[in-house]
């Protein structure tokens, strides 16, 4: 088999695990399984790339209830990522919800013609944004543990409709503070 046909095959592969799961490219949905550092980036790409697409219809308010759904299956990925190192994750899961409450929070605001504090905050989501390339680029690590899991994670609908929870009100008091109306 030539090279390119073994990257169409694997490339097939995680698009048809993207979404019904098989044991190389566990589903986009769920909690279980591994992901190598390049499944991991191409579920990243698929994620934003989804999330892109849906603000392209420059509806506000659908935008950010995408992006909250979403946050699941960026909770699964990161899960999965640290479990293919040996790590439970707990770090990243938490980074990761503070960065969407922090993402979340400033939405609507218009962060350039607004005080200087919503801007600040813009900025510092941008760079925690960012510095969630590192778990993507840690090595693998042989036999990792399948079993494991953040403690966070034990219910991950039930983590993740609290955090819901918290944006929505992190949004709702920013915005009131900064004079937006929402609807």
């Amino acid at each position: 088999m030539k090279k390119e046909e073994n990257w169409y095959q694997e490339l097939y592969c995680f698009w048809h695990g993207m979404i019904y799961g098989t044991d190389k490219f566990p589903s986009i949905f769920s909690f279980n399984g591994l992901l190598n550092w390049r499944s991991a980036w191409l579920t990243a790409l698929v994620i934003y790339f989804v999330v892109q697409c849906i603000s392209w219809l420059e509806i506000p308010l659908i935008t950010y209830i995408s992006g909250l759904l979403f946050f699941y299956c960026v909770l699964a990925l990161v899960q999965k990522r640290c479990r293919d190192f040996n790590s439970a994750g707990t770090f990243w899961i938490i980074y990761v919800t503070i960065t969407m409450i922090l993402i979340s929070s400033i939405y609507f605001v218009d962060v350039f013609n607004s005080e200087y504090i919503y801007r600040n905050i813009w900025r510092l989501s941008n760079f925690c944004y960012a510095f969630l390339v590192f778990p993507m680029i840690i090595p693998s690590k042989p036999n990792p543990d399948m079993n494991l899991r953040s403690p966070l994670l034990k219910y991950p609908f039930l983590y993740t409709a609290i955090c819901w929870v918290f944006a929505i009100c992190a949004t709702l008091t920013v915005n009131h503070y900064a004079g937006v109306t929402i609807f």
